[in-house]
């Protein structure tokens, strides 16, 4: 979509505009990349219907997007569709504008946003079972350093399963964002740019703690031998990253430690960061936490998207029901 051709310089300013706010503020890296791209497609769209300036916008023409975004091919996926979760990123990016355009006071945009629900689209959860399986395979032997990236591991699981983060939180994450005195993690950059107070169960202040102590500087001195390598560390300041990979730098893909996890516990079930996420809200809602405390934990604007984990024990308990 970074190819699709604006003509109105109107949009052409606002796009620029709205990603220099999207920095001001403070959102993730990654937002402020992809916003402004799935903006420029609203804004491609508006202008096939000749429409060239923000004034002339209407429900109609975000409705009509949304509609057009649902029978879009998939120029990614040889021409299948785009899923639900793609085109609600994709409506977020032009409510965040919206509310952007309505903040600045120049102009106004008033659209009823849109949310699509797909109600097949329920997440694959870990079993507890299989979440200590993932935690004993953490210490196989590696060619490296077996402790170092066995502490690593640990406290992947620590951060992501543990305390409930996103991925963006979690590699974001600094050292100093780690308070194991109160046991508690701040999150500085949540979705939406909010920030949170997370707290940290003592097993797993345990295992972050032995990351931080130990494997932790293998990362930091024993992979920076080179000059080159402790020049960059300076100017990118990746020493304050708390995740860091083989090079001494912030760790933004845990991809391969997954797979590697994957086989080494020999469980079926395929995960990401989000899995241990939706894991551990479902766990700690099968124990009898309340959904406002999950919530809470979560980060969750609304009790709407923590309700999805009522989904997930309620299909649980039907076929476990079935079983018996």
């Amino acid at each position: 979509m970074k190819q699709l051709l604006i003509k109105s310089q109107h949009y052409i300013i606002l796009l620029q505009s709205f990603q220099d706010w999207l920095q001001t503020m403070g959102y993730a890296q990654g937002t402020v990349e992809t916003f402004p791209v799935h903006l420029r497609e609203f804004f491609h769209y508006l202008e096939e219907r000749q429409v060239f300036h923000i004034r002339q916008i209407k429900q109609r023409h975000y409705d009509g997007f949304v509609t057009y975004l649902q029978i879009r091919t998939n120029k990614r996926n040889k021409g299948g569709g785009l899923s639900i979760a793609t085109i609600n990123k994709t409506m977020q990016s032009v409510n965040t504008f919206a509310k952007y355009i309505n903040q600045n006071g120049r102009f106004t945009l008033n659209i009823t946003s849109r949310h699509l629900q797909n109600s097949q689209d329920i997440p694959n959860v870990l079993s507890e079972k299989e979440i200590r399986k993932i935690y004993e395979a953490t210490f196989t032997p590696h060619r490296e350093n077996t402790q170092a990236i066995g502490q690593r591991d640990r406290a992947i699981l620590a951060i992501f399963y543990g305390c409930g983060l996103r991925k963006s939180e979690g590699s974001e994450l600094n050292i100093t964002d780690i308070d194991l005195l109160k046991r508690r993690l701040f999150v500085r950059k949540g979705k939406g740019n909010k920030q949170r107070y997370v707290p940290i169960a003592p097993k797993v202040a345990e295992d972050i703690k032995l990351y931080l102590e130990y494997g932790r500087y293998w990362f930091l001195e024993a992979q920076l031998q080179g000059l080159q390598k402790k020049i960059l560390v300076r100017k990118t300041d990746e020493s304050a990253a708390f995740f860091l990979n083989q090079s001494g730098q912030r760790m933004n893909a845990f991809y391969d430690r997954f797979k590697y996890l994957k086989k080494y516990s020999r469980i079926t079930t395929h995960f990401s960061t989000h899995t241990f996420r939706h894991s551990i809200a479902t766990h700690l809602l099968q124990r009898g936490m309340q959904l406002e405390e999950i919530a809470q934990f979560l980060g969750h604007a609304s009790l709407e998207s923590t309700q999805l984990y009522t989904h997930i024990v309620d299909n649980q308990l039907k076929v476990d029901n079935l079983i018996i």
